[in-house]
């Protein structure tokens, strides 16, 4: 699954990879991180935690 999250100067990548990681995804571990100019593209096999992580987001 995919999810995109959006990207502000608040809530950059480095912010969104500690995000992630709260809710136990890890790059390169379960999810792969694509970052765009402002939005950041998320796959993960793990969908509950990826849908928890975009929700919270």
């Amino acid at each position: 699954m995919t999810m995109t999250f959006p990207l502000t100067e608040e809530r950059d990548a480095e912010a969104l990879l500690k995000h992630l990681t709260l809710h136990k995804l890890s790059c390169p571990g379960n999810c792969v991180v694509s970052l765009k100019a402002y939005v950041a593209h998320v796959s993960s096999s793990h969908t509950t935690a990826l849908g928890t992580a975009r929700t919270a987001w």
